[in-house]
């Protein structure tokens, strides 16, 4: 028999077989419970763990939505105040850039967002009183005077703060720089020293003219009486007439110095400007027939603008007084048949920035309407120059010396100015300087 039948037919054999079989079952069934135990256990587990992990996105949900609640309700405070706000962290890049801020600088909201503060906007003066400086320097100033200059000229008065910005844990991480443009206060404040002066001259010239007239009175009084009783004949009757006449050009000066330190009150209403001056011009000629009448006096209208017509908002009566004072000025200079030539434009802001920025301070939405008057006579001595637009300076024999000098106190209380000088031609050119408003400002670079 061969040993494949012998081992079938062997009991002992047999048993061995079923012993390893069971302690094979019994060890896997073993494994089996095992992993169905760790298996519950891991269930569990994460059953446990995601709850939690559910728990804590339910927190981070209820935090994110408070953040982003946080963050949108700084912004709305961020661009709607008035103030501009720039913010950089400590590298120096800027982070926070509002609109009040784009407004004031001139520079589109987003474009600084993530470039260094030094390569966008010029510090000014002084060179502290910025978000920059005061990351690197971790000095603060609080309300601090800096004038700043746009690319076009236009030079801004701001009113600086800086805070330094720190984490939780008291560390440095940036700084915000808060300034206010106060460009109009500064204008306001240069208004306000011009009227003071003015009050202080008007007081002044209040007592001069009663000290003065008391005594002027009653010399007029007896010369008249001496005038009456002189004989028509007498030479005596002649120098009572000049003491006379002496006094009332005495009187009248006083009454002139009088009108020129009273503070104007300037009602403005919206005027279109050439149809303006081409009214001044007709009453002018109307109220001064003999001084006109062999005088040309040419309005030169101003090319079509995209603009439109130009529009101001004056008093009529004192511009009108201003150009008045300025024709008769001119017409007074010739010596038989004379020309006077009226331009008037509005110009570019960055021309009017470029030429007039030291004479008149102009906000960001504003520029300058020109007006020149030109004539043909002999020109202003160039050593007068100077001197035309002061109180009581002519060269006249019957002159005041107060026709120009009103004429210049009212540009100055309209918010702007006269120049005097001399055309390439020869004759004389006065400048009107008024600023206007302009629409659809386009705002140029903080540099």
């Amino acid at each position: 028999m061969d040993d494949a039948k012998r081992n079938l037919c062997d009991p002992v054999a047999d048993t061995d077989e079923v012993s390893k079989f069971t302690e094979s079952y019994a060890s896997f069934s073993r494994i089996i419970n095992s992993l169905q135990r760790r298996y519950i256990e891991l269930k569990d587990e994460f059953s446990e763990q995601n709850e939690r992990l559910a728990q804590a996105n339910k927190k981070l949900v209820e935090l994110t939505k408070r953040n982003l609640a946080a963050t949108g309700f700084l912004n709305g405070i961020l661009n709607s105040i008035s103030a501009g706000v720039i913010a950089v962290d400590q590298s120096g890049r800027i982070t926070h850039f509002n609109p009040a801020a784009s407004l004031i600088l001139g520079i589109p909201p987003g474009e600084p967002l993530g470039k260094l503060y030094r390569d966008t906007i010029l510090p000014g003066h002084p060179m502290d009183a910025n978000a920059l400086r005061a990351a690197e320097s971790g000095r603060e100033v609080a309300s601090v005077e800096k004038k700043i200059k746009l690319t076009d000229g236009t030079r801004l008065h701001l009113s600086v703060s800086t805070a330094i910005l720190r984490d939780d844990e008291g560390r440095s991480i940036g700084a915000v720089e808060v300034f206010q443009d106060l460009t109009k206060i500064k204008k306001m404040e240069q208004e306000i020293a011009r009227l003071n002066t003015l009050a202080a001259l008007g007081e002044m010239a209040a007592t001069i003219a009663h000290e003065v007239r008391n005594p002027l009175s009653g010399i007029v009084g007896f010369a008249s009486l001496l005038e009456k009783e002189l004989d028509p004949s007498d030479p005596k009757r002649k120098l009572a007439g000049k003491i006379i006449h002496g006094v009332n050009s005495l009187n009248e000066t006083v009454t002139t110095l009088l009108n020129y330190t009273r503070l104007e009150e300037v009602n403005r209403t919206e005027v279109i400007y050439g149809d303006f001056l081409k009214a001044t011009i007709e009453q002018f000629r109307r109220e001064f027939p003999q001084k006109t009448d062999r005088t040309q006096i040419l309005l030169h209208s101003p090319g079509g603008s995209p603009e439109g017509p130009i529009r101001l908002l004056v008093d009529r009566l004192l511009m009108r007084q201003v150009l008045f004072n300025i024709l008769l000025n001119s017409v007074d200079a010739f010596s038989g048949e004379g020309k006077i030539e009226i331009r008037t434009c509005r110009l570019p802001r960055q021309r009017a920035v470029a030429q007039y920025a030291e004479r008149i301070l102009l906000g960001l939405d504003e520029t300058i309407v020109e007006t020149s008057v030109s004539d043909n006579g002999p020109g202003l001595d160039p050593e007068h120059i100077d001197h035309v637009l002061a109180p009581f300076f002519t060269t006249k024999k019957e002159g005041s010396g107060l026709g120009l000098a009103v004429a210049w106190k009212i540009m100055k209380a309209h918010g702007g100015d006269i120049i005097a000088e001399n055309g390439p031609e020869g004759g004389a050119v006065f400048r009107l300087l008024m600023p206007a408003k302009i629409d659809g400002v386009v705002r140029e670079r903080a540099t």
